[in-house]
């Protein structure tokens, strides 16, 4: 426990500072273009209830085991795409691409679109995008991959306390 909340702590402070920079004055960021997934950014981290862990710990091996079948899982959408009029659109490798728009203030943003009705925030640099996915989002995608053989759900909403993820995206270079 004590180590994730240590690396919750250490991807708090590296997404602080890569936020910010050297110049006395942030740059506005331009969205416009497409940006692709770059799966060895894109982390989670998920915080448990020690005590629940001890009791069950079936549920917290499941966790540990399927980790990495979650953070894949963030490799979709695989593309995004912004154009200047606030539209974004979501390109999925094995589905249908998903339109939205967004809105933009400061280096943040938000996009709502029909995956994401209430919208996903993030922020830019201009070089790197970045999704913040809420623990409503993350326990939906864990819910996804249960089967009846594994623990039930409320398993996981009593051993879970915080679960987070950030999709890292570059921005693509056209060349000319």
């Amino acid at each position: 426990m004590k180590l994730n909340r240590f690396l919750t702590v250490v991807a708090l402070a590296v997404l602080s500072i890569s936020l910010t920079s050297c110049n006395k004055e942030q740059a506005p960021i331009v969205l416009t273009g497409s940006w692709k997934i770059d799966t060895a950014g894109t982390a989670l981290g998920i915080v448990f209830n020690q005590v629940y862990a001890e009791e069950n710990p079936v549920a917290l091996q499941f966790l540990k085991d399927n980790k990495e079948k979650v953070r894949k899982l963030l490799f979709n959408p695989e593309r995004v795409v912004f154009d200047a009029t606030s539209a974004v659109t979501f390109n999925y490798t094995n589905s249908a691409p998903v339109a939205g728009t967004y809105t933009k203030s400061d280096f943040y943003f938000t996009i709502t679109n029909s995956v994401f009705p209430n919208g996903i925030n993030g922020a830019s640099d201009n070089i790197y995008l970045e999704l913040y996915y809420s623990k409503a989002f993350m326990m939906d995608l864990l819910f996804s991959i249960l089967t009846e053989n594994d623990p039930p759900e409320s398993a996981f909403i009593s051993l879970i306390d915080k679960f987070e993820a950030i999709g890292l995206y570059k921005k693509m270079v056209t060349p000319l």
